[in-house]
């Protein structure tokens, strides 16, 4: 059983969906479908994946855009493309401690492609240790308190709410929040507060 996660990593840190289940196709669609909203309203946004090209797929069924030949040199060869100021790039384990990765599918003519050395996962992969240490549930070979989908979901989900809405972030400054920094709201919560609500809904938005 593994979880398919997305979330944006550049100025707040904001976790966007977790869905619990069998890595398969599906999944990361069902994820992705809820993550592409978000990232149309960005002028410029890098996606990464974790090595799986047919991940892409179905990124590129919904970021993918035809351009004219009137608009790009017939140099270029490429007809359909990511849209503008799209970056879509997959990790792949290295060998020898060096991490490689690989830019996936046409880019658009006018999107300026990042450096490798300034293409990295650090953010991706401290969220994921910490899910480990904090969420006994989410340890490799262990099923503790989720012993089905819905178990590792309702487990999954806790934590997501308690890393936007509870616990501040050191990189975004002192007592601040995922969730204050896209200006959601002004204050961190308490645990107990979290606890007490009557649903989620209103902190999943």
């Amino acid at each position: 059983m593994d979880s398919s996660i997305y979330r944006t990593q550049h100025n707040s840190r904001y976790w966007i969906e977790a869905r619990a289940g069998l890595k398969t196709t599906e999944l990361f669609a069902k994820v992705t479908k809820t993550a592409v909203p978000w990232s149309k309203a960005s002028q410029y946004i890098r996606w990464f994946t974790d090595g799986e090209k047919r991940y892409a797929q179905q990124l590129w069924q919904m970021a993918s855009v035809n351009i004219k030949a009137t608009e790009v040199s017939r140099e270029y060869g490429h007809h359909k493309v990511w849209r503008y100021g799209l970056e879509v790039a997959i990790k792949i384990k290295g060998s020898h401690g060096n991490h490689r990765v690989e830019w996936v599918k046409p880019e658009h003519p006018y999107t300026a492609i990042s450096d490798k050395s300034d293409v990295h996962a650090n953010h991706n992969e401290a969220n994921n240790s910490a899910l480990r240490r904090r969420c006994s549930a989410y340890r490799r070979r262990q099923n503790l308190y989720a012993k089905n989908t819905e178990g590792l979901q309702r487990a999954v989900t806790v934590q997501r709410l308690v890393h936007n809405w509870v616990r501040p972030h050191g990189g975004l400054g002192k007592n601040k929040t995922p969730v204050m920094a896209i200006d959601l709201y002004h204050r961190p919560i308490s645990m107990l507060e979290l606890l007490s609500l009557q649903g989620f809904t209103s902190l999943t938005p």
